[in-house]
């Protein structure tokens, strides 16, 4: 069908270009897309060695050449993991500048921090911004989201207000929906039922818990409030979320993995909850304990290599998650499926035996819906205390339920401690952290909650 002509401005029009060569990834067969991927990881370890004195050495010692017979998946193998502390350590050494590079071309990332170790990442903003608004616009396209609907966005550190677009990249297109904010923590959830109720929003955007959160206030008070989707954004979403959201609002949570450093790694798909890994700028790697591919099904640590970090080459660095690769998907694209984030590193129950994620107590603690949240605490002699955020009394069923999770995940022989809350007292931030080791042993039990002896 024919539309009237719209000139772009030349940020729009590269925009548009870059998400049109992305996308021309997403059918590509294996050789193919292979051959492209050691082609940019090429290019990047050649800027890497000429114009940055910490990759200049690293590359060399891993054996790197310049010339055509490079072999950069090997050099990548051979390369030591790269962590949060080497970035803190080598910031001037890990920059590369090029002679053309001003310094008014590059900006600087910086993590969160919530591991305590917040670190710095320089960027040429030409290259990231045109890049990361083209992978939100196929974000947007896979979905079939529609940008001149109305959208409510729930997050902290926001202010209250209403906006006519969804942001500058969908108005310098001539999209114009209305956008709906709201400041997360300054509300009440009850309040923030009403103001959906108010906006009849199509879309949704806040944290997966959030939604949850709003998706038991509306069952529990049989308010109906339709929702197109959910876009999920800080946190790692259960299967219980999904469900819950699904009740309460017949939409489905839409979920991105991106982190600070790198920008965009990974879309849901179109047809499944599973993400596809977008290999036309990232390229990941799974791996054991001792560095090796782990093979599908298999969870390990991610390593992320930015094949257009420029500015500040990022090569196989640790972003601190465990995930598994899946099969391939049947939904026509060929990219990479990432089967399951597991959650943090830092967020694994240390067991006799070795660590243990913990992402299934989400998954099915989140069945049980009497919890609003939870938090889970391990201390030094390994005990455990669960805080579940619950506005009714747990009933000797609901106990039962709770423990029976614990021990069928192989955590019976650790004491737990459950205790309950009307209200979790979260730290302030933007993502909240279930999952947290305690530098002392088991003293006591917690104030005010309902603490039992391990069974």
């Amino acid at each position: 069908m024919a539309n009237t002509l719209h000139f772009y401005s030349p940020q729009t029009a590269q925009m548009l270009l870059m998400a049109q060569q992305v996308r021309a990834w997403e059918r590509l067969g294996p050789a193919d897309y292979a051959a492209l991927q050691q082609r940019q990881l090429h290019g990047l370890m050649r800027h890497a060695h000429q114009y940055s004195p910490f990759w200049c050495e690293r590359l060399e010692a891993a054996g790197f050449t310049a010339g055509p017979a490079a072999a950069p998946g090997a050099v990548l193998a051979r390369l030591p993991i790269l962590t949060r502390a080497d970035l803190q350590t080598h910031f001037s050494a890990a920059r590369a500048r090029w002679p053309a590079l001003q310094e008014s071309d590059v900006a600087t990332s910086t993590t969160s921090g919530s591991t305590g170790e917040p670190v710095r990442v320089e960027k040429v903003s030409a290259m990231y911004a045109p890049l990361y608004a083209a992978i939100s616009w196929i974000e947007a396209q896979w979905h079939g989201r529609n940008p001149t609907r109305k959208i409510a966005v729930l997050a902290p550190g926001i202010g209250d207000g209403t906006r006519d677009t969804w942001g500058d990249m969908y108005s310098a297109m001539g999209l114009r929906g209305m956008s709906v904010m709201r400041n997360l923590t300054l509300h009440s959830t009850e309040s923030h039922l009403e103001w959906l109720q108010e906006h009849r929003p199509d879309y949704l955007k806040c944290s997966p818990l959030a939604a949850a959160e709003l998706a038991r206030f509306a069952l529990a008070r049989g308010l109906h409030i339709p929702l197109q989707q959910i876009i999920s954004q800080s946190e790692r979403i259960t299967p219980g979320q999904r469900a819950l959201c699904h009740r309460a609002f017949g939409a489905k949570i839409v979920d991105r993995y991106s982190c600070e450093e790198t920008g965009w790694i990974g879309l849901q798909c179109p047809e499944h909850d599973h993400l596809h890994l977008l290999g036309a700028t990232t390229l990941m790697e799974i791996v054991d304990d001792q560095g090796q591919p782990c093979p599908i099904g298999v969870r390990g640590r991610v390593l992320v290599t930015s094949l257009h970090s420029l500015a500040m080459p990022i090569i196989r660095y640790e972003l601190g998650d465990l995930a598994e690769w899946g099969h391939a998907c049947s939904c026509g694209m060929t990219l990479p499926v990432i089967a399951r984030l597991w959650g943090r590193t830092r967020h694994q129950l240390q067991l006799p035996d070795g660590p243990l994620p913990m992402p299934f107590l989400g998954d099915e603690l989140g069945l049980i819906e009497t919890i609003r949240a939870f938090r889970i605490r391990q201390y030094t002699d390994g005990t455990l205390e669960l805080e579940i955020e619950a506005a009714d009394p747990f009933t000797p069923a609901e106990h039962r339920a709770v423990r029976a999770i614990f021990d069928t995940n192989g955590l019976g022989s650790l004491p737990l401690h459950i205790s309950q809350t009307p209200r979790i007292d979260w730290p302030p931030g933007r993502k909240r952290e279930e999952f947290e080791r305690v530098a002392h042993a088991w003293t006591e039990k917690p104030p005010g909650g309902t603490a039992l002896p391990h069974a």
